[in-house]
Parts: C-alpha cells; structure tokens; sequence
C-alpha cells in the first residue's frame, strides 16, 4: 500500500511537466520583433518560431514594429494581453543599453515582461583595416596612443557604447563617428576613413574572413569556432570589458507561468541540438539560453553593466 502511494505521489508531480500548457498553442502565436526585417533579432526571432513549430505544433508568426529604437514594438508587446499568445524578441538594445539612452523610457524592461530565456549572445569583435600596422590590442594601444583622435564608426547604440567602453579602458583619446546603420561604417572602415570599430561578429565576419578587415580581438568569454585565431581581450589583458549583446525572447508581464516554463524548456532543448548550433553559427550567432532564473539574474546584471559603461563614456541620453 506505502509503495503505491509514493508511485502515485511520483505520478501526480510527473504530470505538470507533461502538461504544463496542455492544448497550447491552439491558436497562432505571435512574436513582435521590435526591429525591421533582416536584422539581427528579427533572424533569431524566425529561427526560434521555425524550431518552436517543430516542436510544439501550431503557428508561430513574426511581426515586425520596427520604430524608435525598438519602444514601439517593445511597448506594444507589453501592452498585449499576458495569455501566452504575444511573445517579443527582448535584446540588449531594448532591455540592456535602451533604458539608459532615452529620457523617457515607456517601459519597464525588467518589470513589465515575463523574460522567458535568452537565446544568443553576439560578440563583438575589435576591426581596423587591413593596411593598419597592428597585429595585437597592446599594438593597437600602443598605435593609438601615438595618434591621438583615431575615429571609431559606428552603425547602432550597442556598438558605440562597446567602443566607446574600450576606448574608456584602453585610455585612448579617440573621435566618435556615428552612421545610420553599421554597413556604411563598415565600407568607410574597409576604405580607411575611420580607423577602428567594435563590430557584431554577424556584421563584420564575412569581411574578416575575405581579409577585407583585420580582427584584433572578440569580446566573448571564450574564443569563436568560427574564428579560432581571433584572441579574447582579457587574452590580451583587458580584463575589464564587462558587455554583452544578446537577443532574447520575453511575453508580457502575467503571462501564466506555465508556458513561461514551457517555452523557456523547448529553447533549451534548442541548444543542446548539434544542428541547431550549427544553423545559429552559419549566420555568425552563438546560441547561448538559460533557465528563467537565471535569465533574471543576467538582465540585471546585463542593465546594471550598460548604464556603468554609458556613464562612464559621458553618452547622454536624448
């Protein structure tokens, strides 16, 4: 009698986990992408809809409200009813650097979103052109040093506060040249007009790769399997560069926790699928998600550290 009440016991809390969200989703899901399509987070969006379908069923859609930085469809996102059936793609641009950018802020980017898993992390890797006599940080350092008001482009908010950051830790007096968008920075990069960038991977790889620019350093903890000679900087002893960019998935804040637990459980299943890292890789993405708890932990670590490197670079919000 004792040991069919325990397996009966074992049975009953089995069963949430196999139906946490039973039924769902019995309807199309959608995800708001805060960002045109073709960016960034609108390709992990899709990638992440196209691998949900696979293993949940139904439908889930993107939506692209791009606009101001990513507050419309940010603040769209957290306006939605909180039902499970409007998720947004969360980054650092909206929930890490934004809040600290712009005076007024509409939204909350902790507390008016169920954070569900981050998805990937995105390096950026230290560029300058071909023809700089560099070869190394501390060469680059020493070089910059020597000539003062070197200037770094930038395409994004992300990458003019991760240049800035390392100019700040660096101890370099350089010149700020902003873009409309990184690929303009890139050709004047390659042309030699400007002298350094912090660059995503996924923008500046392919460039790396045809020897059109020299990569100095990545930023990630660990060395790219897709550039396996680039070196880390705390490999070339700048220990203090603190920042990451990320794309995320979240829902509005209520969302039941259910399916925050049922979504956050299939996009760890995504990353430990071989096939799945190598699609995300192919595009220049290191999938990287974590469990919602320590996803909580990251986001504010993650906002606390950008606001201190926005401060620190004198970046004022507008």
């Amino acid at each position: 009698m004792v040991r069919l009440v325990c397996v009966l016991m074992a049975a009953l809390l089995a069963a949430p986990m196999a139906s946490a969200a039973p039924g769902y989703p019995d309807r199309p899901v959608k995800i708001i992408v805060p960002f045109s399509p073709g960016s960034g987070g609108d390709t992990v969006a899709r990638m992440v809809a196209d691998e949900l379908r696979k293993s949940l069923g139904g439908s889930f859609v993107v939506e692209n409200r791009p606009g101001a930085s990513g507050q419309i469809g940010t603040e769209a996102a957290a306006k939605s009813p909180a039902d499970g059936y409007t998720l947004l793609q969360t980054s650092s641009a909206q929930n890490s650097a934004g809040p600290w950018l712009v005076k007024t802020l509409s939204y909350d980017p902790i507390k008016d979103f169920a954070h569900i898993a981050r998805v990937i992390t995105v390096p950026f890797l230290l560029v300058v052109p071909p023809e700089l006599p560099v070869k190394t940080v501390q060469e680059f350092i020493d070089y910059a040093r020597k000539n003062p008001g070197l200037a770094y482009g930038h395409g994004s908010a992300t990458a003019q506060v991760a240049s800035a950051t390392f100019s700040t830790l660096a101890g370099l007096n350089t010149m700020n040249v902003p873009y409309k968008s990184q690929p303009p920075a890139v050709i004047d990069l390659m042309a030699g007009r400007i002298q350094f960038m912090m660059a995503d991977l996924s923008v500046v790889g392919e460039q790396v790769k045809a020897g059109k620019l020299k990569a100095l350093a990545i930023t990630a903890r660990n060395r790219s399997p897709g550039f396996p000679d680039v070196p880390t900087l705390a490999e070339q002893g700048m220990t203090g560069f603190d920042l990451e960019v990320w794309v995320g998935i979240g829902a509005p804040a209520g969302t039941p926790e259910a399916i925050v637990k049922l979504l956050s459980g299939e996009i760890m299943k995504m990353g430990q699928r071989d096939d799945v890292r190598q699609r995300f890789q192919a595009v220049g993405f290191d999938l990287a998600p974590n469990t919602v708890s320590d996803h909580a932990a990251f986001l504010r670590e993650q906002l606390d550290s950008w606001g201190r490197r926005i401060k620190d670079a004198g970046i004022q919000p507008e």
